[in-house]
């Protein structure tokens, strides 16, 4: 057996309780003998036990932490002044991901991850319900990650946002999870209080809340954490869990208990220019600049901060007050869920996979006080005495926006690398050496093949599946590279695509494709052309220059993904 293998069975065992110890203690004998008499195992990866050669079931947990809205350089660990030392610690102790892309926006990037498919193959786009919720939702015609899970073999909770489906049949307790306490909507309050008309989005276990369900206290983060911890205390412990945990901090509304209002007072009187640059040195020092990023050449779309008026600032540096907050909240709680795991020997038994769900929010959303455009600001109160409390509702600008997704351009809801990079890490010390930085690509379609190469099993394929047709994924799996056994995660051939407004974006290789317009302007642009490799950041447009290229990721695009 190769030591280094040997040495992460060994530290596997120490840490499991004891039944799970001497179970597993076990299947390494029989691994281990296997290996002495055959020597076949010396080049696979058997870094996750099976346990089949005892019936025992001892393969890792896994958890995936999603954060709504979180800009790449918002946590610490990533370039970030907001203080998030629970997830610091567990993305220093694995591997920090600077190319995982998932979509434009919330929805999007949950359709990629639930069923590794492109999204305009995947949702159904339905009109809104006579209540005037949105409809659209998951196809049946994936299986989605949990159910895939399930049917491996792991227990499935789930604990925050859905935003696939409201409808029977497509929320979570008809799409693979055995627990969940999930709020449906795209957003909703952080608070117990009515948003979206008179109904309070939230079901758990598939039976439909009212707002005297929530406790008074109710706080979306806090209320996520202790569910998530009600349900892994249910286990009995005999089967593997994935437990899925896609908060809703920071999404706009901003909010943040009263006794987390004034965590950050005064720390951004400076302004979002200030920070950005802050931000992005720090970003180099850490490793998670990718190769080719020149902070020198971000052109910021935000009016400079020097130009602003004294109640702009005011109001901007509020809120960024509000969302830091509600960040280092994320963290916190984020803080328990891993105290939990740690007291009860499962910490380094699980897979955690923690990532952003796109680029940073910028909406002008109730900050700017000249800003009507939305019709819920009219019911609110977003006087600057009461941001982040009950009946507000604001978020934290461009500036700000920019500020946490640069040196890439622009934001969430775009094509563009500001948009569609996600800050993410993987952390499970068996068998991922710590302390690591990947720059290779990969998308959120690649988390599914990802989490079932770890159950041990595979995706079923184009076939019949619990009485409806199922397509087949798009992504692969990560794990080679994750464990250092492949330099990437996909090779340069492959492509992966996006559509949007009718036009869209595609990557193959280090080259990406996009007809998409610049901030602010509408419909689509001549097609441009960018080696992400030396500018990430999109700065170069090189379609002029490669015809040819050009034309033929053209015709990828149209023909796998429009």
């Amino acid at each position: 057996m190769d030591r280094i293998d040997q040495r992460r069975r060994t530290a596997l065992s120490c840490h499991l309780p004891s039944g799970q110890r001497q179970r597993f203690l076990a299947a390494a004998v029989a691994i281990a003998l296997a290996a002495m008499v055959g020597g076949c195992l010396q080049n696979e990866l058997p870094t996750i036990p099976s346990g089949a050669e005892t019936g025992a079931d001892v393969r890792p947990n896994i958890m995936l932490i999603v954060a709504d809205d979180l800009g790449f350089t918002d946590i610490g660990a990533f370039g970030s002044e907001v203080s998030t030392p629970n997830i610091d610690a567990l993305a220093y102790a694995g591997i920090r991901l600077t190319n995982l892309h998932a979509g434009p926006a919330c929805q999007q990037t949950r359709v990629m991850l639930m069923a590794s498919s492109g999204v305009a193959a995947a949702l159904e786009l339905r009109p809104p319900l006579p209540s005037g919720q949105r409809a659209n939702r998951l196809s049946l015609d994936w299986a989605s990650l949990p159910e895939l899970l399930r049917d491996a073999g792991y227990a499935t909770y789930m604990a925050g946002k859905w935003d696939l489906g409201l409808t029977e049949g497509y929320t979570p307790a008809t799409r693979g999870f055995d627990r969940s306490f999930a709020m449906l909507e795209a957003s909703a309050s952080h608070f117990a209080e009515y948003f979206w008309g008179d109904s309070v989005p939230y079901e758990e276990d598939g039976l439909a809340l009212d707002l005297d369900d929530l406790p008074a206290d109710f706080y979306s983060t806090r209320a996520y954490t202790d569910k998530m911890l009600e349900y892994l205390q249910s286990s009995d412990g005999s089967r593997p869990w994935f437990a899925y945990l896609p908060y809703t901090a920071p999404h706009w509304p901003l909010q943040v208990p009263d006794d987390w209002s004034n965590r950050y007072d005064g720390r951004y009187a400076a302004g979002y220019d200030a920070i950005r640059d802050e931000r992005m040195r720090r970003a180099m020092e850490r490793g998670v600049l990718p190769p080719g990023a020149d902070p020198s050449a971000f052109v910021p779309v935000a009016a400079p901060w020097s130009t602003l008026s004294d109640t702009q600032k005011q109001r901007y540096a509020r809120s960024q007050e509000l969302s830091a907050a509600m960040i280092e909240y994320l963290d916190e709680s984020i803080g328990r869920i891993v105290d939990y795991l740690d007291q009860t020997g499962e910490l380094d038994n699980t897979v955690i996979m923690f990532m952003s769900d796109h680029g940073a929010s910028a909406t002008e959303i109730g900050v700017d006080p000249d800003n009507r455009n939305f019709a819920i600001l009219a019911e609110r109160d977003n006087s600057i005495e009461n941001f982040g409390r009950l009946n507000s509702f604001v978020d934290h600008g461009r500036g700000f926006g920019e500020a946490a997704s640069a040196p890439f351009r622009y934001f969430k809801s775009t094509l563009y690398e500001g948009g569609l990079r996600a800050a993410a890490f993987v952390r499970y010390p068996r068998a991922i050496e710590s302390g690591n930085v990947s720059h290779s690509f990969m998308t959120v379609m690649d988390i599914l093949p990802t989490f079932l190469e770890i159950a041990g099993t595979d995706h079923p394929g184009e076939t019949q599946y619990k009485g409806r047709a199922i397509r087949g994924i798009r992504g692969r799996s990560a794990w080679a590279h994750l464990i250092g056994n492949a330099p990437d995660v996909h090779a340069p051939t492959e492509t992966a695509g996006w559509s949007q407004g009718g036009g869209g974006a595609l990557i193959k290789g280090e080259h990406k494709l996009i007809n998409r317009p610049p901030v602010g302007q509408s419909g689509t642009i001549p097609w441009r052309l960018y080696d992400l490799g030396t500018d990430p950041g999109e700065t170069r447009d090189l379609a002029s220059q490669r015809p040819n290229l050009t034309a033929d990721l053209i015709s990828e695009w149209e023909a796998d993904w429009r």
